[in-house]
């Protein structure tokens, strides 16, 4: 009897064109070999990006109900992993907090990979949620396996400037050392001057740390669900058992591959056209090894 595939509870976004929230996650751990089950936070037309867009955006109690739908049919005990992305509403964040606690007791080794999304450095965007979502992810800490934060947000979920890789990596194993579950800090778009022509991923345990650089792309706008995406993928490879380098190997070779085949000025990541380079980026940026 062959083995079951991995089953992961995706809870963000879902838009109808493009690739973002789960309509990034779920084809992508999809090709990656993984179950999913997604529940929609919102059902737009398209993302922010584009000059128009429509939709609904669901309550908690929305998400709450599809849940008890889920666990009515036993289907929450056969969840390995939960992910999360943008959360608008805290109420929506205490709902997936809930649920993670919940699939826990049926499955303790179960992971929760949280996407702190925030904000961002780029073109000095800053903060684009609302005040009450910060102290939310950094609750999110005590529950989460796994967080993929961008630099900025690893800022925000420090407290504190963090300028080079030995600081990363002591911020990070501090963020370890302080929270239960959490085993693994992630940080993309890392640079240690701004300036810089490259970008630096970075996968920090209490015992290793990783970094994987790649060029950086030009690309105005630059194209939406990447980080979605990057956090699908790591699940993915972490799921089926890769180790932490081949995982950031893999996971940021294939981020990098998507964004450098997607057309500049697209909004939206070429997933579909490009996802044999899920499985099998065309050019591998291998790990090196840090503190």
């Amino acid at each position: 009897m062959t083995n079951q595939p991995k089953r992961v509870l995706t809870i963000q976004s879902h838009v109808a064109f493009g690739h973002v929230g789960n309509s990034a996650a779920v084809f992508t751990l999809q090709r990656m070999g993984i179950e999913t089950m997604p529940i929609n936070t919102v059902q737009f037309s398209n993302h922010s990006g584009y000059d128009v867009f429509s939709g609904q955006v669901f309550t908690a109690e929305q998400i709450a109900e599809v849940i008890r739908g889920l666990r009515e049919n036993h289907f929450l005990e056969k969840v390995d992993a939960v992910i999360s992305g943008y959360i608008g509403k805290v109420g929506v964040g205490q709902v997936i907090h809930d649920v993670v606690r919940e699939i826990r007791k049926h499955n303790p080794d179960a992971m929760y990979v949280c996407d702190p999304v925030m904000g961002d450095k780029e073109d000095g965007v800053g903060f684009f949620v609302d005040e009450t979502i910060p102290p939310l992810m950094k609750e999110a800490l005590e529950s989460a396996t796994i967080i993929t934060p961008n630099y900025f947000e690893f800022e925000v979920l420090c407290g504190k400037s963090v300028r080079t890789l030995e600081d990363a990596c002591s911020e990070a194993r501090k963020l370890i050392a302080n929270n239960h579950y959490l085993k693994t800090v992630l940080i993309t778009s890392f640079r240690v001057n701004d300036t810089d022509d490259e970008l630096m991923t970075l996968a920090i345990t209490a015992d290793e740390a990783w970094k994987v650089t790649t060029p950086r792309c030009h690309y105005v706008p630059m194209p939406s669900g990447t980080g979605d995406t990057f956090t699908a993928l790591y699940l993915a490879h972490t799921l089926n058992g890769d180790s932490v380098e081949k995982a950031i190997t893999y996971t940021t070779s294939t981020l990098y591959a998507l964004v450098k085949d997607t057309p500049n000025g697209s909004h939206d990541l070429s997933l579909v056209r490009e996802q044999a380079q899920i499985i099998e980026p065309k050019e591998l940026f291998k790990a090196e090894r840090l503190l």
